[in-house]
């Protein structure tokens, strides 16, 4: 499994973002907050909208919204959209993407291994992330 830089600020910025509610807040505000660069946070937006974790709306109190409840999108939906499935089923110890092969010998090994890491992927949302976040340490968005 290999997860990439959009990845991380992704579910950074959405685990953010729930913690404070959940939107509308715009690009500016949740790069302030310090999860993405807001460069980069503007390039993430829009396959989080085409994928309807993200809903954008224009205008005076617009900005981005989480587009269905924390307790409904989990890591794995996040991952999805920015690396694709692939992210969740290539071998970490093959140097080219790899999506296994029976006769490798590190199949038995991490082939378990990896059903359990997508397994908490899968059960991981925004909500109970969120739920940890320190409402102190994460500053009013909006």
């Amino acid at each position: 499994m290999r997860f990439s830089q959009s990845s991380k600020y992704a579910i950074l910025t959405l685990v953010r973002l729930a913690a404070a509610g959940g939107g509308p807040v715009t690009v500016r505000d949740l790069a302030a907050d310090g999860a993405a660069p807001e460069p980069y946070l503007a390039k993430l937006v829009p396959p989080l909208v085409r994928a309807e974790i993200l809903s954008s709306t224009r205008g005076r109190g617009g900005g981005i919204s989480l587009a269905r409840p924390a307790s409904d999108i989990t890591l794995a939906d996040v991952i999805r959209v920015m690396d694709g499935n692939a992210a969740l089923q290539e071998c970490p110890f093959d140097p080219d993407p790899c999506p296994g092969r029976p006769d490798c010998p590190l199949s038995p090994v991490w082939d378990p291994l990896r059903e359990r890491m997508v397994q908490f992927l899968e059960q991981t949302t925004l909500a109970s992330l969120a739920a940890r976040v320190s409402k102190r340490s994460t500053r009013r968005l909006g």
